[in-house]
């Protein structure tokens, strides 16, 4: 039995930081889709502008998820290679 703790694997910061940009983009856009924001946000009054807005940071966080779950796939594979490998001898 192998009783050490399994090391914590930490997701990289860039993907983390491109998942929360992405994050922003989409509450702007949707909020200047579906609440009336000319005052605070004036930029987003333009329907077509919140539109962009929304679908870039729903490509962002589409981007980030897909790496961060590749990123998870292959630090698995090595961590269960690594095990494999410590059973062995």
């Amino acid at each position: 039995m192998n009783d050490q703790p399994r090391p914590r694997l930490k997701i990289p910061a860039r993907l983390l930081l491109i998942d929360a940009l992405g994050l922003v983009l989409a509450a702007l856009g949707l909020a200047g889709l579906f609440a009336d924001l000319s005052g605070p946000l004036a930029f987003l009054a333009d329907k077509n502008l919140a539109g962009i807005f929304a679908a870039s940071g729903f490509a962002l966080i589409t981007f980030a998820l897909g790496n961060i779950v590749r990123w998870h796939t292959r630090m698995r594979a090595l961590q269960q290679t690594q095990t494999e490998q410590g059973r062995r001898t």
